[in-house]
């Protein structure tokens, strides 16, 4: 009776010392789940500043302002813009009529 005794009591210790790590494992990944969660937050609102830095950056007005002022940069005029057409080949021959789909822009040609 002694020896059983003995052994559940061994067996109580143990799982009671394995109780006391889970809890303690489980308390320290949830304090980083929430740390994580902060940080996750944060880089959120990081990245909206960015989208929004780079949507200011990136506007039209400003851009064409550093293209005249800077580069020195000038719109041509109509008489120098020359339309340039892109025929898609279709078996070796063109396909489409004389006025073709896809058109592109050229400008600034040269004289």
């Amino acid at each position: 009776m002694m020896r059983l005794n003995l052994i559940l009591f061994f067996a109580l210790m143990f799982s009671a010392l394995g109780l006391v790590n889970a809890q303690h494992q489980a308390r320290k990944l949830y304090i980083e789940l929430e740390q994580l969660s902060q940080a996750a937050k944060q880089y959120d609102v990081e990245y909206g500043q960015l989208q929004l830095e780079q949507s200011t950056w990136a506007m039209h007005s400003r851009i064409e302002q550093i293209a005249t002022e800077q580069l020195q940069m000038q719109v041509p005029d109509a008489k120098r813009i020359q339309i340039v057409s892109v025929y898609q080949k279709q078996g070796g021959a063109h396909v489409g009529s004389s006025v073709p789909e896809n058109q592109v822009s050229v400008t600034g040609a040269a004289d």
